[in-house]
C-alpha cells in the first residue's frame, strides 16, 4: 500500500485517522501505547485529535511495518527520534532495515522462482495429459 496523503486542514478524530491510513483505531492505539507513535493532542472533549504533524508519523509507522520492522525495532526508532538522535543516527537505524529488507526480497525473490518452476511442471503435466487424452479419445 502507497503511504495516503496525510495533510488535514483541521485535526481528525481516530477513526478518520485510521481510515486515512488504512489501518484499524486499535493498531494506532497499540502504537501509541507502545511508544511507537507519540501521543496525540486530545480535543476539549477528550479525544485524541490527529493533525497532520501527528499522521505524518504514523503514516510513517505503517511504512516501516509494511517492510517488515519489528516492533522492537520501531520502539528503537521512536526512541532515538524522542531522545533528540542527530539526522545521521537516524539514518543508520533506517539504513540496517534497509539492508535487511534487500536481504529478505532476495529470499522471496529465489522463492518466488521455484514456485514459478513448480507452477510451470504442473501446467506442462496437464498440457501433456491433455494431449494424451485427445489423442487416445480420437481413435
Amino acid at each position: 500500500m502507497l503511504l495516503p496523503e496525510v495533510r488535514v486542514d483541521d485535526p481528525v478524530t481516530i477513526s478518520v485517522a485510521a481510515e486515512m491510513l488504512g489501518i484499524t483505531v486499535d493498531t494506532i492505539r497499540y502504537y501509541e501505547k507502545e511508544g511507537i507513535a507519540p501521543a496525540p493532542e486530545r480535543g476539549s472533549d477528550g479525544w485524541r485529535r490527529y493533525d497532520t504533524s501527528a499522521l505524518s508519523w504514523l503514516a510513517g509507522t505503517v511504512m516501516l511495518r509494511g517492510t517488515g520492522m519489528n516492533v522492537q525495532e520501531m520502539r528503537e526508532y521512536a526512541s532515538a527520534y524522542r531522545a533528540g538522535a542527530d539526522d545521521a543516527e537516524r539514518l543508520a537505524l533506517l539504513e540496517r532495515h534497509h539492508a535487511t529488507v534487500l536481504e529478505r526480497q532476495a529470499e522471496v525473490q529465489r522463492h518466488l522462482g521455484a514456485l514459478e518452476r513448480k507452477i510451470d511442471a504442473y501446467r506442462q503435466t496437464i498440457a501433456a495429459r491433455s494431449a494424451s487424452e485427445s489423442t487416445r479419445s480420437a481413435a
